[in-house]
């Protein structure tokens, strides 16, 4: 916390002299002066990053009870939106969400750390990220193309998950949470300072394991085209996440090692088994990081990371419909697999040309190896017997560098530059640019200007991936691009800050599903790829293109000391695909509002967001109708005990009885959502 202090009154220093303060209220504006790292890779007060940033503390996912980044998202962030889905909940921003995307538009970093992986571009937002919630200091979501320090993936934007220090957590501390529907969530963490042949270390411990198996829900009876059946009651519901990481820190040396499972058992939504226990998912990750930083002199500071990753899917998914199946299969279990490894070197440089801060230069390389293999099978459930359709093993490299230029010359203007190469080896270079302009034009008031780009290279899977029913492969598929511009207005009045903004973005190349030629269809039947007589097969191609212009609003404060603090966001917008037509699931309007009070042991807190109306995503009906406006509702108590415990309670209320994504034979239903969740929870810290 001091250093978050120190660094806020630091970057005050380039602000233009206010007023003497004439009551608390400028020293609590001050200290809500948020200092952010992602946007730059170099800590700087959020009216300077050359972005429009929310940051949420640890404290606020306390107060509020959260255990899930989506749950943050929603109702303390500005710009972000997830959205309630089949497996785990979509993400978009800024009336962007590209439905079955599996998050692969936001970059999600952990320390810094991409988590991101190649096969498909994964990551999870919910419980799926398997991130020891105990163990976030805090969470910095970075709107907007964010690819000219991080490459591929940042194109809706960047969520950098930061983890304690020992320093800041140390001792023994314990969580245990249960509610119901039946949920579970139990914690344990360590931290540890030590100092060794005269250099400080530190220790940083930190396990978790969630279980949520939700209530039954019912689904309109239905029958699958050839007359099985489909719908009832679905009572097999649940998704376990045990996840650990652990930090050590010693002298210049920081070394990270993190894993998880996530495993889902998921009603089958389309196919012809419905509510089988049999049916699930899971991704297991494992990753190691370790960095090296060291100021050299008083202009110069060298750092490097070499870092290496292991993720695993695979999808169990039964159909008791032939339809599901390969010809001569009444039944079958459709399996995939896919396995990403990846690790990669990556060193860095600052100079500081005057030794104070305001002109800086950043020149950074990143190298990456990558293989994934993957496979697709579908096994005939009376004989036993498995048939591969689909099977690919491929590596390749990328190799990354950026400069980044930011200067200060005075107190009323800073400017950041930069520039990102990214070279794939199997389709070739792309640039990702930045300008941004930050001037602060008088007493509490900050001007923005920001263009950026952002790119997203294929996955493997939506490369390689075929289906001799369905899919044939893609393997020329382009990077996805967009170009964002942006303005921003923040004023803060003591203890209170008021921002304004307004962005235009053009998304460029989007990779989606199309109908296959009937020409590359005959020659995957000759070849082989492809079963005699299969129809409606897919692909994927580079066929879609999003305009999207809004605004975004939000003011944030505290006051009585910052016993009391609240705040309110606010996102309009308007996004079409080519054609003009409206995005699946991905609101126009969407927002939140919160307060908390301190009353001097318990705390109350009080949520709610909401989500406009949007189109219902994988819809039989053309137009696809729209979703009812969603509300929902948060509130938590919590307060010391005594003894070094703590109690929370907290309680969800969803006002809507479904989400805005079809399912069934028909797709002509919406899925339906459990309305309440009620959670009761010990924590222990010694």
């Amino acid at each position: 916390m001091m250093k978050t202090i120190a660094a806020a009154l630091s970057a005050a220093l380039l602000l233009p002299s206010p007023a003497p303060a004439q009551d608390v209220s400028d020293l609590e504006g001050l200290l809500n002066q948020s200092v952010v790292s992602t946007a730059s890779k170099s800590a700087e007060t959020a009216d300077l990053a050359p972005a429009t940033t929310s940051v949420i503390t640890a404290e606020d996912l306390r107060r509020y009870g959260f255990t899930s980044l989506d749950q943050a998202i929603n109702f303390l962030a500005v710009g972000m939106v997830t959205e309630p889905s089949y497996g785990t909940p979509e993400i978009g921003a800024r009336g962007v969400l590209l439905s079955g995307d599996y998050g692969n538009h936001v970059l999600l970093l952990v320390d810094g750390h991409a988590v991101n992986e190649p096969w498909d571009g994964t990551a999870y937002f919910d419980r799926s990220a398997a991130i020891p919630i105990d163990l976030v200091d805090h969470v910095e979501i970075i709107l907007g193309p964010g690819s000219v320090l991080y490459g591929s993936s940042a194109m809706l934007g960047v969520i950098n998950v930061i983890t304690r220090r020992a320093k800041d957590y140390q001792g023994m501390h314990l969580v245990a949470e249960g509610g119901a529907p039946l949920t579970a969530h139990v914690a344990g963490g360590y931290g540890q300072t030590f100092e060794v042949g005269g250099r400080e270390g530190e220790l940083t411990i930190g396990l978790d394991y969630q279980r949520d198996q939700g209530p039954t829900l019912s689904y309109a009876p239905q029958a699958y085209a050839d007359g099985t059946p489909w719908g009832g009651d679905a009572s097999h519901r649940a998704i376990d996440v045990p996840a650990g990481q652990a930090r050590l820190v010693l002298g210049d040396l920081d070394v990270t090692l993190r894993g998880a499972v996530s495993r889902r058992t998921a009603t089958q939504l389309f196919s012809g088994s419905f509510d089988d226990s049999d049916s699930w998912e899971r991704d297991r990750w494992l990753s190691l990081d370790a960095r090296w930083a060291r100021a050299v002199s008083p202009n110069l500071q060298l750092s490097g990371r070499l870092y290496g990753d292991l993720y695993d899917y695979f999808a169990n998914i039964p159909s008791g419909s032939a339809l599901d199946c390969l010809e001569g299969q009444a039944s079958c279990v459709y399996q995939n697999s896919g396995v990403s490894r990846w690790g990669g070197l990556e060193v860095s440089g600052t100079w500081d040309w005057l030794q104070d801060g305001r002109y800086v230069t950043l020149v950074g390389a990143d190298g990456r190896l990558r293989h994934v293999t993957s496979w697709l099978a579908y096994q005939d459930r009376g004989t036993g017997s498995s048939t591969r359709t689909s099977a690919y093993d491929v590596s390749d490299t990328v190799i990354g560098a950026y400069l980044q230029q930011t200067l200060r010359p005075a107190s009323w203007l800073s400017l950041n530059a930069g520039l990102r190469l990214d070279d794939y080896e199997n389709f070739g270079a792309h640039l990702s640019p930045r300008l941004a302009a930050v001037v602060p034009a008088w007493s509490g008031g900050t001007v923005k200007a920001i263009y950026s780009e952002a790119f997203r290279a294929p996955s493997f899977y939506e490369r390689y991936y075929a289906d001799a029913t369905t899919e044939l492969a893609a393997p020329s598929l382009r990077p996805e691009t967009v170009r964002s511009v942006e303005g921003l207005l923040e004023q803060r009045l003591g203890a209170q800050r008021f921002r304004f903004g307004l962005f235009r973005s053009w998304w460029n190349d989007m990779v989606v599903l199309v109908p296959a030629s009937d020409a590359a269809v005959a020659a995957a039947i000759a070849s082989g790829a492809l079963a005699a007589g299969a129809a409606n097969v897919t692909t994927y191609a580079n066929a879609s293109r999003v305009d999207s212009y809004g605004l975004n609003a939000d003011w944030e404060g505290s006051g009585l000391r910052q016993r009391l603090r609240y705040g309110v966001a606010l996102t309009v917008a308007h996004s079409r695909a080519s054609g003009d037509a409206p995005l699946a699931a991905a609101a126009q309007v969407f927002g939140n509002a919160r307060v908390s009070y301190d009353l001097g042991g318990p705390v109350l807190a009080l949520a709610v967001r909401a989500a406009g109306p949007r189109p219902v995503s994988g819809s039989s009906l053309d137009p696809a109708p729209d979703a009812k406006a969603q509300c929902d509702l948060h509130a938590a108590v919590s307060g010391p005990l005594g003894a070094g415990i703590a109690y929370r309670l907290s309680a969800d209320y969803s006002v809507l009885e479904s989400s805005a994504y079809a399912v069934g034979p028909g797709r002509d239903q919406l899925l339906p959502l459990p309305r309440y969740q009620l959670m009761a929870g010990l924590r222990f810290d010694r």
